[in-house]
């Protein structure tokens, strides 16, 4: 294992490039799933910051920094739900999906199939937590509560488009980060505290979230907002969406491409802490685990053009 816990961000960019070569591999049917559940999971860390702060109307009149604060430290469960699940959320492929293409290891098509996908079901997992599990289960059953969900919907719709862009912009900087730190741990514990900490930070700064939005406005509107489904599109669908691109490709992976990703890195195993070129080398010498189940994941049919191979189990735990 690494003796730092962790891995340098040369090696980092090569187990990025391996999680965006898996991703583009998966059937049509996982990614859809993945994405379905990974929009669920943001939602649920929607879901308990939005009653921290809806249930403290006190605090959030006497104190409302300490109130973003400590609603804020719930907000990243969903984040880690994704990581730790390997689900698919479509802020963070806006990170890696580029990442990989600059690199041209896979083609435009797979990146755009990925985050057209993946934004879309994330949307419908949105929509299914904010109807099923938000608004018909009565989560927000006190008029204090309910009306404090109609007034940050309104307070995330009723800004300028420009405003929504760039606080786009400054959420999926940080969600890139995030993503970025959490393959370069080697454990859980160490995941989740470098998913934790950006996630919080873009939550107490008012940054905006395009998929969280898909729950967080919509369950304000169950409720009656002063807008309709048309202003949130104008309003806020289409600026924090570009943002999010922008701080994700922008901001992140082409300055990292440009620092790390432009000549080839050996990829560590995430489990071993050795070159992938290692790995193969122990399995053909037959050192292998018995109780191993690693899925080798090829580019296209068979091999990639450069003929590398790339271990699925190793993406999981790393992405």
């Amino acid at each position: 294992m690494p003796g730092v816990n962790g891995f340098s961000p040369q090696e980092i960019a090569g187990l990025t490039s391996r999680a965006g070569i898996a991703k583009s591999h998966l059937r049509w049917g996982e990614l859809i799933v993945k994405s379905f559940l990974g929009g669920v999971f943001i939602s649920l860390g929607g879901l308990v910051d939005l009653i921290v702060l809806a249930g403290s109307p006190g605090l959030r009149s006497s104190n409302p920094g300490l109130a973003t604060l400590i609603a804020g430290f719930t907000f990243p469960l969903g984040f880690v739900l994704i990581t730790l699940t390997n689900m698919e959320l479509c802020t963070s492929n806006m990170f890696v999906m580029p990442f990989t293409a600059l690199q041209r290891k896979i083609s435009i098509l797979d990146m755009v199939k990925n985050l057209v996908v993946s934004y879309l079901a994330n949307l419908c997992g949105c929509l299914f937590v904010a109807g099923f599990l938000g608004w018909w289960s009565d989560v927000f059953d006190t008029d204090t509560m309910s009306s404090y969900t109609v007034t940050q919907a309104e307070n995330r719709v009723n800004v300028q488009w420009s405003v929504n862009l760039l606080r786009g912009v400054g959420c999926n900087f940080f969600v890139a980060m995030a993503f970025f730190l959490s393959i370069g741990a080697v454990e859980f514990v160490s995941k989740v505290y470098t998913i934790w900490i950006p996630v919080w930070a873009f939550v107490i700064a008012g940054y905006q979230h395009s998929i969280a939005n898909y729950f967080l406005v919509p369950i304000g509107m169950f409720y009656g907002t002063n807008f309709g489904v048309g202003k949130f599109i104008y309003q806020s669908i289409i600026p924090v969406t570009i943002g999010n691109l922008i701080g994700g490709i922008v901001m992140a992976s082409v300055p990292f491409w440009y620092l790390y990703g432009r000549e080839e890195q050996v990829a560590p195993s995430v489990q071993t802490g050795q070159p992938v070129a290692e790995d193969e080398k122990v399995k053909k010498r037959g050192s292998r685990s018995p109780d191993s189940d690693d899925e080798t994941v090829f580019s296209g049919q068979g091999s990639s053009s450069s003929g590398l191979r790339y271990d699925r189990t190793d993406m999981a735990q790393a992405a």
